[in-house]
This record gives C-alpha cells, structure tokens and sequence, in this order.
C-alpha cells in the first residue's frame, strides 16, 4: 500500500512538474502594448523555469533580434514538439521567412506545421500562395512578351494595388528582373524595404484599382518570365 501511493505520488509529481507555465496574461499583455510588465514577468519566469517551453516562447516573442528570436522559436518546436507553443513557434518561423522573402524555406516550414500539427489553427493563417524563390536570380527566357495590355494610368485617379514580382536580399538579382521588365515594356520600380534588420530590393509593376486587374499581368510574369508575383497595396 506504501508503494502504491509512492507510485501514485510520484506520477502526479511528474505530470505537475511537465506542466508548463501559463504565459497567456503576458502575452495579452504584449498586445496590448504593455512590453515592460511583461519583460519584468518573464525574468521572473526565466528564474522560476529557464526550460520550460512556454517561458522560451514568451522569450521569443520579446526578443528584438530576429535571428535570435528565430533560434528560440526553433528550440520550442524541435526540443519540445508536444508544447502548448509548439505550433505557434513553427508558424512565427514561417512567417519570419516569408517576410523575408525566402519562400521556398517558408514553404518548407509550412509543410512542417501541416504535416506535424493537421489541427493548428495557425495552419488556416499560414496557408497563402508562396512566390517564388529569392536566392537565384530570376531565369533569362527568349520568349517574345505575350500580348498583355497595361491598364491605362490616369494619374487623377488613386490605384490601390501593384503587384511585387519578386524581393531579393542579392542587388544585382532584383535589378536584373527589373531590367526585363523595362525591356519588354512593363515599367518597374524598385525600393528597399527593412524586415528583420535585413534590406530587401523591392521590384513592382503596374497600378490597380482592384485585385482583379492585375491578374493579366500575374500571367505574364508567370507565363513569360516563370515568376509567381503576388498582389500587395501599392503604398
């Protein structure tokens, strides 16, 4: 009888000990802008339970950094594959290459979080068209353009829309896509944009009132130069 209550005790003891930290307060208190009384809750935290799965995600999110972020978010879902913040940490690491624009690494973590977690409710948000890669500059073709007609531009009217054909950590790489759209007589442009500390190049095209409008120019960067572009505001 002795044993089996030492046996007993001893399973509850564990199943108290694996549970992990409720953080749900802290986050709410992130989104509501509340950053400091949340830092100061997860020194507490980390004091109480460095190791703890939840606590290393708390840490993720009010990491700055976002590699350093990323390395976190990677420990949650590697090291701990059963946490309450296992899914989420794989769908904050897809989103953090899709940002980027790295998306064929994006599509690799996307695959992870279906194929790992069939019930998150993270995989409805993450499951958007990816574009194409970003790594390698885009495929020289000798294809003639196909006969797309550009929607006139009357400048008194506001466009809402353009489509981004492609966001390239490698220069050279955007202004090469940049300069076979001119060529065939689509005018881009091209801006630097800031994610995560990391400068992208920028290359759109065309104006649009809709997102229907663009579809005839969607088909021609994927028809003529291979690119699966996407359709963003055009601010």
């Amino acid at each position: 009888m002795i044993m089996r209550s030492f046996i007993f005790f001893f399973l509850i003891s564990i199943s108290i000990a694996a549970q992990e930290a409720n953080i749900v307060p802290y986050l709410k208190m992130i989104e509501g802008g509340e950053i400091s009384e949340a830092e100061e809750n997860l020194n507490r935290l980390k004091a109480e339970s460095p190791n703890d799965p939840s606590v290393i995600f708390l840490d993720a999110v009010l990491t700055k950094d976002g590699e350093a972020a990323l390395t976190k978010y990677n420990t949650v879902y590697t090291k701990f594959p059963k946490s309450n913040y296992a899914d989420a940490s794989l769908y904050r690491v897809f989103s953090y290459y899709y940002s980027l624009g790295i998306y064929n690494k994006a599509q690799s973590y996307l695959d992870q979080l279906k194929n790992n977690y069939p019930g998150s409710p993270y995989i409805k948000m993450a499951d958007r068209s990816i574009p194409d890669l970003i790594e390698s500059a885009p495929a020289v073709t000798n294809s003639e353009p196909v006969n797309v007609q550009l929607p006139p531009v009357n400048s008194e009217k506001k466009y809402e829309y353009t489509i981004q054909a492609g966001a390239f950590l490698n220069h050279k790489n955007a202004e090469t896509l940049l300069n076979k759209l001119n060529k065939a007589g689509y005018p881009a442009a091209m801006h630097s944009k800031d994610v995560g500390g990391s400068i992208l190049k920028v290359v759109t095209f065309g104006k649009f009132k809709s997102e229907i409008e663009a579809q005839p120019l969607l088909d021609y960067l994927k028809n003529v130069h291979n690119l699966n572009g996407r359709v963003v505001p055009s601010n």
